[in-house]
């Protein structure tokens, strides 16, 4: 099999076989690298250059690629189901609709990546860095995300269902629409995170930070949430929900339910419970 530059259809790299699967080529320097649909199958590519090359397509299930270097690859549609992407480098990865499941990312960089409708359920992703990356309606059902970076990241429309998000920061995270039902926030940071449309049912949040979210009062399931013992709710989140949400969802909340009409009055809010009134 020969390997060809992308663009130029320069020679790269040759090996015997009429594929990369179960193959060794680790260290391999294959940037730009035209791989697409390419069967990569249990290949062994730790610490291998893959950089902006094209995989799309390509099949890379239970491939070994710690440490490799992705950044700027495309993998739309790509199949990775049990690779091992330990410390692997996938700044601005394309992974659109690219198949994720049960692989291993711990302490993986997949800033700016592009991962729209990718499926991570039951990834490994401890330490992962998602920042600034787009991962609409992708799906983290089961994953473990246990103190990632999601700072910026675009997870509208996401499921995260079961998801485990122990001690994760997630600084002006896009989480509107997410489906969130049974997710561990636990001592999670939400530092200006977009709550709209979000189903909070289920979730666990406790201990966790809650600093200047958006649009609690248009949540789902807020009431239904499981352990909401949050460790901090700043006064513009709670100021921004207190003329929304219910009695019943404030107390959920750890608001005392014998001070909730006073805090309605210090804001101007005055009156019995909005969604009590017939």
């Amino acid at each position: 099999m020969q390997i060809r530059h992308k663009e130029t259809g320069e020679f790269i790299l040759e090996v015997s076989g009429p594929s990369l699967a179960g193959r060794r080529v680790r260290g391999a320097r294959l940037h730009h690298a035209a791989l697409r649909g390419e069967d990569m199958t249990g290949a062994d590519l730790r610490g291998a250059d893959l950089c902006i090359a094209d995989l799309s397509g390509a099949t890379l299930c239970g491939a070994n690629l710690t440490g490799a270097d992705l950044s700027g690859a495309t993998l739309t549609g790509a199949k990775l189901d049990g690779a091992v992407l330990l410390d692997a480098k996938l700044l601005g990865v394309n992974l659109a609709n690219a198949t994720l499941r049960r692989a291993d990312l711990t302490r993986a960089t997949l800033r700016f990546a592009e991962a729209s409708g990718a499926d991570f359920s039951d990834a490994v992703m401890p330490r992962a860095d998602l920042s600034y990356g787009v991962f609409r309606g992708a799906n983290f059902t089961g994953a473990q995300l246990d103190e990632a970076s999601l700072n910026f990241a675009n997870l509208a429309g996401a499921k995260l269902r079961y998801a485990s998000l122990v001690c994760a920061v997630l600084i002006q995270a896009d989480l509107s629409d997410a489906d969130l039902d049974q997710a561990d926030f636990m001592h999670a940071a939400l530092n200006g995170t977009d709550l709209r449309g979000a189903n909070l049912g289920g979730a666990l949040f406790r201990h966790a930070v809650l600093g200047g979210c958006w649009n609690l009062d248009r949540a789902r399931g807020v009431a239904e949430a499981r352990y909401l013992e949050l460790g901090s709710l700043d006064v513009r989140t709670l100021r921004a929900s207190l003329g929304s949400l219910s009695d019943e969802s404030l107390v959920a909340l750890g608001i005392v339910k014998e001070t909730i009409a006073s805090l309605r009055s210090a804001v101007g809010l005055g009156g019995p419970d909005p969604r009590s009134a017939a």
